[in-house]
């Protein structure tokens, strides 16, 4: 591959990056949010308010990602009147489909701590956010991490479903560089060893930190 090819695919990686951080950022705080409302008694026993939290998270985990592209940078600019960018359709869209993700995540791994750590809380005299913050969430995090990983991980990677819409991130530039020099497979490689070398860090790191959490426990 030329100087020129393998500085692309670094700047397509750098917009892969970029990507991916703007949509685990925000689809983080959003499926944080999301899984904490669904954990109230409040919306767990009301079927309207569980029934609109669930139109969101059914709807994402129950659809494809690349439809749920298409239907952002498409259909919403028609509807709203707004003009969308194709960096912000593919923030948005990856956002959303992290945080119906993660809002699962959040909600499994709080309602997995047993009722008894709740009522041992209660009863030293704590209120809800009390309980929440040095009882339940501690343990809960434990059980958060791994599936939390997996689910950003499957973001970085599915960034490469945004350049249907024109976005030139890693991948496609891969595709570029193989249909002008007419030999896509070093490319490819290419774009797979940045891949994994983005994306190996991050699954270590989780991890160690899990293992770190577990002996403090």
């Amino acid at each position: 591959m030329a100087p020129y090819d393998i500085y692309f695919l670094l700047k397509g990686a750098l917009v892969t990056l970029a990507l991916s951080a703007g949509a685990i950022g925000v689809g983080s705080c959003i499926g944080a949010i999301t899984g904490w409302i669904r954990t109230l008694k409040i919306v767990k026993n009301n079927f309207f308010l569980w029934g609109l939290t669930s139109i969101y998270v059914d709807t994402i985990r129950g659809t494809p990602l690349l439809l749920q592209v298409y239907f952002v940078y498409y259909a919403i600019p028609p509807l709203t009147g707004m003009k969308t960018s194709v960096f912000f359709a593919g923030v948005a869209s990856l956002a959303l489909f992290q945080g119906a993700y993660v809002s699962e995540v959040v909600r499994a791994g709080i309602d997995a701590i047993g009722k008894t750590q709740w009522w041992a809380g209660h009863s030293l005299g704590m209120g809800y956010f009390q309980v929440q913050h040095h009882i339940i969430l501690p343990q809960a995090v434990r059980i958060m991490i791994p599936p939390f990983i997996g689910v950003c991980l499957g973001v970085i990677k599915d960034t490469s479903l945004v350049s249907t819409i024109g976005f030139i991130e890693l991948a496609f530039s891969a595709g570029i560089i193989g249909r002008r020099t007419l030999e896509p497979m070093a490319p490819w490689i290419m774009a797979a060893v940045i891949y994994f070398i983005i994306c190996f860090p991050i699954s270590k790191f989780s991890q160690k930190l899990e293992s770190r959490l577990r002996k403090k426990g």
